[in-house]
């Protein structure tokens, strides 16, 4: 079979989207696990448009909630062509029927476990409309991306768009707003060091994004891994937790083996949202110290902040302004408190009766 693999982007002048852009891990990483005998082709609509008019028989599409629509127009011009479609990702494992309505397949889960017998089911015919990961992925022995299948990965188009790194996945902290929990599991599971490094080491590129949500939680791991990274003379940016700053051997360790920047976040600078935000409530050390600690080993820092929260009150303005001001933060993500569905908050608003709509992201929001 012919397959395509794409990852959406909203192409709008109001849509949630950042000019930071990165090579994806998951895209290839499926590439990697299709059996012998299929030609691949993967689309970032991100970095390139899509061609329609190509000749497939099966398209994967990977689905954010915020770029369902769009995910769903591909879908279905596809589909009109008479070309099977299979969608898998955040949005498609929390709401599966609302998937199918656009696809003739969803993955429900973490695809790895079930891709291959996806693909062998569609080549002869008999595909299934639901494939469930029966559990999360072992991360122990996962095959090298095929990232050669980018376009611009022989050098030109992508770089230096920094090069996707996985170490990690899950969250323990369940934060009410966050639907990883639900999606990628509240055990936080680590890549074997060694297979990191050997991956990196494949990588010509010195640039890399650690794409994991939540960057050396087990900070054994990260200290390894950030300790045999020194010699390989990467430069690295990655997304974590403010906690990271209560470890000043850790925060050496990232400085040396290559990092250049962290996007951190910071969520609200008031004490009582922050005591409702596990994943800050139990800080050793306060915002502007944490700061201090980045900037002091030379780390460029992208605050991210969410305004909305229940316990928040007007004030909360003025005072993240003074933060960003006094410690100089480097860039600044603001956003509002989005009622994503697969979280905790999506399931209290409309116990609540909050929601203006229950399905906001087919209606143009956010």
């Amino acid at each position: 079979m012919k397959i395509k693999l794409i990852a959406p982007h909203e192409h709008r002048a109001d849509a949630l989207s950042s000019p930071f852009k990165f090579q994806r891990v998951n895209l290839p990483l499926l590439a990697a696990l299709t059996p012998p005998g299929h030609t691949i082709t993967i689309v970032e609509e991100a970095h390139a448009p899509d061609n329609v008019d190509q000749d497939v028989d099966l398209v994967g599409i990977t689905v954010l909630t915020e770029l369902a629509l769009r995910a769903y127009h591909i879908a279905d011009t596809y589909r009109k062509k008479g070309v099977k479609v299979v969608m898998g990702g955040m949005h498609p494992t929390v709401l599966p029927d609302e998937a199918l309505q656009h696809a003739d397949a969803v993955v429900v889960g973490e695809a790895e476990g079930v891709w291959p017998q996806l693909v062998s089911d569609a080549a002869s015919g008999q595909m299934q409309k639901m494939y469930r990961a029966g559990k999360m992925t072992d991360l122990k022995g996962l095959p090298r991306p095929r990232r050669e299948l980018f376009p611009g990965s022989n050098g030109k188009g992508f770089i230096p768009v920094p090069i996707g790194i996985e170490t990690s996945r899950g969250c323990p902290n369940d934060c009410e707003f966050c639907c990883i929990g639900s999606t990628l599991g509240k055990q936080y599971r680590v890549r074997p060091v060694h297979e990191v490094i050997a991956e990196i080491e494949s990588i010509e590129s010195p640039h890399l994004f650690f794409v994991d949500d939540a960057l050396g939680l087990n900070r054994d791991a990260a200290k390894e891994l950030f300790t045999e990274m020194i010699p390989l003379r990467k430069r690295w940016l990655a997304q974590g937790t403010v906690s990271l700053a209560e470890d000043k051997e850790l925060l050496s360790l990232m400085k040396r083996s290559g990092c250049l920047g962290l996007l951190i976040g910071f969520e609200s600078v008031q004490k009582a949202t922050q005591n409702e935000v596990k994943k800050i409530k139990n800080l050793k050390i306060d915002f502007y110290e944490a700061m201090r600690r980045f900037h002091g080993e030379g780390f460029g820092i992208l605050g991210s902040f969410v305004f909305g929260f229940d316990y928040e009150n007007k004030d909360v303005f003025e005072q993240t302004l003074e933060f960003i001001m006094r410690s100089h933060m480097d860039v600044v993500q603001l956003r509002v408190l989005t009622p994503y569905p697969g979280t905790r908050l999506y399931t209290r608003l409309l116990s609540e009766g909050r929601l203006f709509s229950r399905d906001w992201w087919l209606r143009g929001y956010p």
